[in-house]
Parts: structure tokens; sequence; C-alpha cells
């Protein structure tokens, strides 16, 4: 028996030795700070947690914001700092600046390996520096170089981007966190960035955007206050936010002032406002104009004719393609599926329908699309009913199989894609839809708390449908019902607006339009042109031909400086999709406009350098930022699937288990004082004297 107490007694004395030399360790950082093993495991390096103060004007159409992250080294070394951030799919990121204390320090706009560069040595002068670069068009990184301990510095973003009008409503959304996205494709050599991820064959960016993650339950630190001024020009209805609480307080006519409620300063779910305008007050037409000495922007937004002929009864075969993978566990499947099942019983007699459910493979409700009537409907319930949520996200094939299935006499085909969209293949699923779409029609539902905003709304832009947005499972029904009035409705398509040539007009080309949505149309103008453009916005609908005349005058619209900007944007996304086509010419053009426009691209970085050495040699802690796991996800089932199926090396779970790759190491996150461990080693003695006095109990009764 005394072999047994021995045992204890050695397991205990390492575990008190073990903690002794973390207490020696952490001892370099104060309270309250996030630790991650080194990759020798003799040290720990500091997570900060950033705090992000969001301001967003609102005039019109147009949003103008300004992100500051504040990044805050509260421990005794230099720390470069890493965050992984999102912003919204349609920002037009025009500038950058690095705040410390009272020194402001203007970011430059550079080819991205050269941006890279200057960051870099700037890191090794020990010069304090930040870089900004774009991963998506919704996924950027900030690295902040040499942050000197007692340090805060402010990275300073700013952004315009258009608001969405549908159905009489604005709708303005910001991301607030980046999803874990689904990493297909085999392990390539490389580790380009600091995620759970490594680069993969498929996604070679993979370790670039996964941010890691803490688990449900747990907090990154992070916080994140929000601002809105809006001055919408028109009486205003009603304002709600279905993601989070507010306060609103009116400023004058049109005008208020938003704030999040004290207790919403978690960034884990996508901030969502919308309001109406008065009735009587919708803009049938609305022009804003940006003037310059070179050229002229304008974005005009006309409404569609009003509908006046009787509901067309179109007869339509709808395939919804739903995503059943582990990122929808929980409240996501919950809404994806409450409107599945209220979109069905929506579905007219002269129907058919069929549904496709896919994780990392997928399954069809029947072989062929079925009739409506009760007894598919019954069926359809039941299917819908035993879906769960589980496995990777291999989106690729089942929407593929649903634009390829034969078309019916007839019958207009409608692709549903119901899901969070949170995958990195982006660029995949856009090529599929480009390829095998047809005449079909492709509608995007974003499903939980923080979708890919990016690859919905592209994709539905691809697909000649609409993106519909559900956060709230308590507006399913609401958001299905606006969806599938405008599916039932006669479209607008082959959609003109004929400016004589004088304009560059983008999107590019126009896509089709829905009853009760409006076209908006961003354009360039020579500054040499006055006066009125006579412009006719014309197209076909199901009972003919419709054109109207929309003068345009430059000198009548409403002044906005961020015109230009969101056209510029525009125009490079337009090629962009030229570039990933195969035409090499479009990445000196992006650049170029990237320049002249000072804004931010796949192929050009914001970077900034504080020329004073602070650090001398630029010996420095990598520390990246965790995010938090959006809010009703499932982190078991989401990490489970993917980087064990997939056998990624990650670092994600720094609270729940080891880690595989030597390279990135974390450990549950402890408080800078040494009385934690105190404790912990003063009941790890006492539980060890209580097994010690009950072995020789048991000794003793067995000599009597």
């Amino acid at each position: 028996m005394n072999k047994y107490i021995t045992v204890i007694m050695i397991l205990i004395s390492q575990m008190i030795a073990n903690n002794s030399i973390e207490i020696k360790s952490i001892n370099d950082v104060r309270e309250g700070s996030f630790l991650v093993k080194s990759e020798d495991g003799s040290r720990y390096k500091l997570i900060p947690t950033i705090n992000t103060a969001i301001d967003i004007d609102i005039q019109g159409m147009i949003a103008s914001a300004t992100v500051d992250q504040m990044f805050t080294n509260d421990s005794n070394n230099p720390i470069e700092a890493v965050y992984v951030f999102p912003l919204p799919p349609n920002a037009a990121v025009n500038n950058m600046t690095m705040i410390i204390g009272d020194r402001v320090i203007q970011g430059i706009m550079k080819e991205k390996s050269e941006a890279k560069k200057v960051y870099e040595k700037a890191k090794r002068e020990g010069k304090r520096t930040t870089l900004t670069e774009q991963q998506r068009p919704n996924i950027f990184t900030n690295k902040v170089a040499n942050v000197m301990p007692g340090d805060t510095i402010v990275v300073r973003l700013q952004y315009v981007n258009e608001l969405k009008y549908d159905n009489g409503k604005f709708r303005m959304r910001f991301p607030m966190v980046v999803a874990p996205r689904y990493i297909d494709g085999s392990r390539v050599i490389g580790y380009s960035g600091t995620g759970w991820s490594y680069d993969t064959d498929i996604i070679p960016d993979a370790s670039q955007i996964t941010p890691k993650v803490v688990p449900e339950g747990m907090r990154s630190g992070n916080t994140i206050s929000l601002n809105i001024n809006l001055d919408a020009g028109l009486d205003i209805n009603n304002i709600i936010s279905s993601s989070h609480k507010i306060i609103k307080k009116k400023k004058g006519k049109g005008r208020y002032e938003i704030n999040l409620k004290n207790n919403e300063n978690i960034p884990n779910k996508d901030f969502v406002m919308e309001y109406s305008v008065k009735k009587g007050k919708e803009p049938k037409a609305a022009l804003f104009i940006n003037e310059n000495k070179q050229d002229n922007y304008f974005m005009l937004m006309a409404m569609p004719p009003e509908k006046t002929e009787k509901k067309v009864n179109i007869g339509k075969e709808i395939i919804f393609v739903i995503d059943v993978s582990g990122s929808m566990r929980g409240v996501s499947i919950s809404q994806a599926k409450k409107g599945l099942q209220y979109s069905i019983s929506q579905l007219n007699n002269n129907d058919l329908f069929n549904i496709i459910a896919y994780s990392d493979s997928y399954f069809s409700m029947s072989q062929t699309s079925l009739p409506v009537n009760e007894n598919t409907i019954s069926n359809a319930y039941n299917f819908i009913n035993n879906l769960n949520a589980s496995g990777g996200t291999r989106a690729l094939e089942p929407l593929k199989h649903a634009m390829m299935m034969s078309p019916i006499e007839d019958k207009i085909k409608m692709i549903l894609f119901i899901t969070d969209g949170d995958i990195g293949y982006e660029r995949n699923v856009f090529n599929v839809v480009d390829s095998y779409l047809g005449k079909s029609r492709l509608f995007s539902i974003g499903i939980g708390t923080a979708p890919n905003g990016h690859l919905l709304e592209k994709v539905s832009q691809k697909g000649r449908g609409t993106y519909t947005y559900i956060n709230n499972i308590n507006h399913v029904d609401e958001k299905m019902k606006e969806l599938l009035n405008k599916i039932d409705m006669p479209v607008l398509t082959d959609i003109r607006l004929d400016l004589n040539n004088q304009a560059e007009l983008y999107p590019s080309p126009l896509p089709d339009l829905f009853i009760n949505e409006p076209l908006i149309v961003f354009g360039k103008i020579n500054s040499d042109i006055s006066g009125d453009i006579n412009s006719f916005f014309s197209g076909k609908t199901s009972s003919g031909y419709f054109k109207v005349e929309i003068p345009i005058n430059i000198s009548r619209g409403v002044k906005n400086d961020g015109i230009g900007d969101i056209w510029a944007r525009k125009k490079m996304d337009n090629l962009i999709d030229d570039w990933h086509l195969g035409n090499r010419d479009s990445k000196q053009k992006i650049i170029d406009l990237s320049i002249k426009h000072n804004l931010m691209s796949k192929f050009t970085s914001f970077v900034a350098v504080e020329e004073k050495i602070v650090n001398p040699g630029g010996n420095s802690i990598l520390a990246d930022v965790h995010v938090d796991l959006p809010e009703g996800w499932n982190y078991d089932s989401v990490f489970g699937s993917q980087l064990v199926k997939n056998n990624i090396s990650n670092a994600v779970n720094n609270y729940k288990i080891a880690l595989n790759s030597n390279k990135h190491k974390v450990m549950l996150p402890k408080t800078a004082t040494a009385m934690p461990f105190q404790l912990l080693i003063g009941i790890i003695t006492l539980i060890g004297s209580f097994v010690i006095l009950f072995i020789r109990k048991i000794n003793v009764s067995k000599n009597i």
C-alpha cells in the first residue's frame, strides 16, 4: 500500500512543480490576460483582447463608418498583435491610420507584397507599425508590431457602403465576428497565417481566415461598442434591431442616434437594423452624386413599376438545398427547418418541389421533383423533422446536382439555398453557379447569427435571385413570406439603363428585379458633362415591355462623398471576376484603381510606420487575438468534424484539448496573480492528505 502513497505523492509533487513553473512565467503578465504556450513549452505568450468602437453615419442610402480597434499590451514584453475581423461584404475601405497617444500616423496604400515588405522591415527595426490586409471582401487582418508594455495603439479604419432597400424597409448589417469556416482539401506545405487551420490545396489561404475561437460558454474578453447617427431625410416610421437591444434617441425630423445597450457589447453575432419611412414617403427615384475635378459619380435608385395586373400563378419547380452541417447545429438548424416547412406549406398546386440536404455528403427527398399535395407535403414534413446538423459543409455537389436536374416543361426552376454559408471555398461555389445555372434562378437564405454575407450576396447576384437574411427564429415566417411573394411575382428581366454611352455603370450586367425591389446603379460621368442626361430604364415583364425615362442631373442630386468609392469597389468586383476567369491583365487594373481611390483590394494593403525605434532588435512575442464563438453555435459539432475528419492541425481549443500542431500550442487562460495557483496547490495537497488518511484507515482496518 505504501507504493500507492508514493505514486500519489509523486503525482502531487509533479503538479505542484508544473504550476510553480507556470507561476514563474505567468508573473510576466498582468491580471486578466490570456496566455498561449510557446513552441518549446518553456514560456507563455500573451493573447491580447481588443476594444472595438464603431461609429456609423447614415445619410440617405449611404453609410460612412469609422472602426477603431484598440490594442493594449498588458504584458511586460513587446508583442506583435494579429487580429482577423469582418466588415460588410460591400464595404469600400478607404482609409487607415495608426494612433499612438496624440500621434496620428497615416496609412499608405501599396501593392500587397510591397506593403508587407515595409511592415516587416519596420518590425525588424523595432518601429511601431501596422499592416491591414484584405483576405476576402468581408474578412480583413490587422497586424500591429512592436506594441510595447503599457502601449495602447488604435488602428482606425474607415469605409463606405450602401444600404439595402426592400419592401419599404432600409436594412443595415454590420458583421461582428468571423464565424469558423469549413476548410476543405488536403494539407499543403505552408502556414501563411496564424489561424487554427493549415493552408490546403483547395483553400491556400485557410490559415488567414480562421481566427482561433474560444469555446461556447467562454469569453474572449473582446468588447464592442456601436454608435449610429441616422439622417434618413424622410420621416421614419420605425427603427428595430432583430439582433441586439438598442437605445434610440430622436434628434430631429428623420434624425436619430442609435446605441447598443450596455449588456450588448459581446462581438458574437451580426448587428442588424431595419427602419421604414412613413407611408406614402417611399422613394420612387433618388439620385446621389459625388463631384470632383476629374469625374462625377452618381448612385441612382429607381423603383420598378408597381404591380397593377393580377397575380400570375406561374408554374415553378422549387428545389430546396438545405445545409445540415455541424455549424448549423442549434438555433440555425431550427430556423432553417422552420423556414423550409413554412415555404412548403405556401406552395401552389401547380408547383413541383424537392429537398436536398447536405453536410459531408448530400441526399434528396426524392429522385425527381414532386407535385404539391397532402401526401407529399406530409412526407416533406417528416423528412425535415428528421434532419440533424452534423459533419462538414460540402456545398458544391448538391448545388451542382440541383442546377443540372433536367428542366421540366412549363416550369421555372428556382433553387432556394438555405445555409449559414460559412465555408472557405467561396470562389469554387461561384464557379459552379457560373457554369451550371442555365435558365434557373438561385435565391440564398442566410441563417444564424453570423452567416457569410460575401458568399450569399454574391451567389444570389450570380444566380439572378435575391439574398434573404434570417437571424431571428421569430422572423422566419415573415422573411420567407416576403421571399415567396417575390418568387410568385413576374420578374423584370433583361434590364437596361441607357445613358447614350455617357456613363460607366455598375453592377454590370444589371441584375433581374423583383417586385418591391429598387434598381440601384452606380455610374461615372466625365466632369465636363453638365445638364440633364436622358436615361431610359427598361426591361421585360410577364405582360410585355416596360420603359420609363429618368433624367439625371448631377447638379440636382444629393451630395455624398462616398459614391465614387462605392463605384470603384463595384468595378473592382467585376475585375476580380475577370481575373479569376483567367484575365491576368485585370490584376494591374485593380491595383491602379485601388491606389487612385485609396481603396483596399485583394492586391493592395494599407501600411503605417512610426519613424521611431522603440524596440531595438525588434524581438517580440506573437500574440493573436482570439474571437468569440457565434451565438447559438455548438463548438464540438463544428470543430469535431472539420478538424478531425480533415486532419487539419489546429490551435483552436485553448481551453479543452492539447493541440496537434507543434507550432501553436495553447493553454487554459489564467490570471496573472499567483493566488489561483496557490489555491490549486492547497486543494491538491488537501486531497492528497485525505487519500493518505483513507489508505491508512484501510490498512488499520485490515490489521484489526
